[in-house]
């Protein structure tokens, strides 16, 4: 047998899974979905089997009446949001000057120019009473650092002009009032990567409450035999189909499963770590009862972070920075003013109660981390 040809390098960042916990992973999955003894067809030309228990676990989370559909990564969900939310060439979309790439990336494939909007300099979040959505198209709401939007008030405030809910990041997590993410919005994508929690190493899943919208996406993304299932008048035959495999979807649905079992411990874990934060004299921006389980944001360095958590009660994942880019066209002293490159993002273990070792921080994100805000390319539309 050939030797490891990589037996000495380390996990270069925590969206890597070595292939043991891989295997153990899906190993449990399928013990989990042979256990529910359905015995339905998975197939990704149906959306049958697995897939569809992975939608119904999405829907049934975010709102009474959602429709969801699963999709292979949460940029794919992103821009079959877009879709169904009605964008397309010659549009113009407001999103946060402040943001990942993704919403940049998918409006430049649909033909669209991204607007930067004022956020938070503190969370990088909208805020809303400084936005302006005149000769807008769509609104792209994108929640950071497992703290929230408020999607809500959004809504509220421009009538008419359909929301965008980027929650990559906020599975689990609530608005400012209480109601889950993904609720309010006109079509919301989710993601489920590695390095999200959970993580099924690559996988997306979008969610509306408006039945024409939902065909819409199914139409731009799925083969004719779904999309006649799903009441579509005339499938489109000669797009680029992005549907899931079966095997990821059943991933993601047994991790969804775990997932929902562990929130509230992974709240209660958040709370104790906010708590030896907040005794350090750190600034916390994370509400543990109300954003995303096991994630909190503190204005602080990494290196803070760590002698904070030191002999806190705690088990911790990850510290991350806030890896985010301005957009270019952001007036420059706004631009100036953002304070994201002082976050640190903590990802917390569901419980270490009674734990021996003290808690691990393994560096992710490599100097983007460190660095916080990055400048971003000119849009090219």
């Amino acid at each position: 047998m050939p030797a490891d040809p990589l037996p000495a390098l380390p996990l270069p960042h925590r969206a890597a899974t070595a292939d043991r916990d891989l295997l153990a992973q899906v190993s449990a999955a399928v013990g989990w979905w042979a256990g529910q003894r359905t015995w339905q067809v998975s197939s990704s030309h149906t959306g049958g089997g697995v897939i569809a228990a992975l939608e119904s676990a999405v829907a049934a989370a975010v709102a009474p009446g959602a429709r969801a559909l699963a999709l292979p990564s949460g940029t794919a969900a992103l821009l079959a949001a877009l879709v169904a939310a009605g964008v397309g060439p010659g549009d113009r979309v407001g999103v946060p000057a402040a943001d990942w790439t993704a919403s940049g990336a998918v409006l430049r494939l649909l033909g669209a120019t991204a607007v930067p909007l004022a956020v938070s300099p503190r969370t990088g979040l909208l805020e809303v009473n400084r936005i302006a959505a005149a000769g807008l198209t769509a609104l792209v709401a994108v929640h950071l650092h497992g703290l929230t939007c408020d999607v809500p008030a959004l809504v509220r405030a421009f009538p008419g002009v359909p929301v965008v809910e980027d929650a990559a990041r906020a599975w689990a997590a609530r608005y400012p009032d209480g109601r889950p993410v993904g609720s309010c919005a006109d079509v919301c994508a989710f993601s489920f990567g590695s390095a999200k929690l959970p993580g099924a190493g690559e996988l997306g899943c979008l969610v509306t409450r408006d039945e024409d919208r939902y065909r819409a996406a199914v139409r731009r993304t799925q083969h004719p035999t779904r999309q006649l299932l799903a009441g579509v008048p005339e499938p489109s035959r000669d797009q680029v189909m992005t549907r899931v495999a079966p095997v990821a979807a059943l991933l993601g649905a047994y991790l969804l499963h775990e997932h929902a079992e562990a929130v509230p411990a992974l709240r209660a874990a958040a709370a104790r770590a906010a708590a030896a934060l907040r005794a350090a004299g750190l600034t916390v921006l994370t509400d543990p009862d109300l954003h995303a389980p096991g994630t909190v944001a503190v204005v602080a360095s990494r290196n803070e972070t760590r002698a904070a958590l030191a002999g806190a009660d705690v088990a911790v994942t990850a510290l991350d920075g806030a890896d985010v880019t301005v957009h270019p066209d952001y007036p420059r002293r706004l631009a100036r003013a953002l304070r994201l490159g002082e976050l640190t993002v903590v990802t917390c273990a569901p419980d270490c109660r009674g734990a021996a070792a003290p808690p691990s921080f393994p560096v992710t994100n490599g100097n983007r981390a460190e660095k916080g805000v990055t400048a971003m390319e000119p849009h090219r539309n």
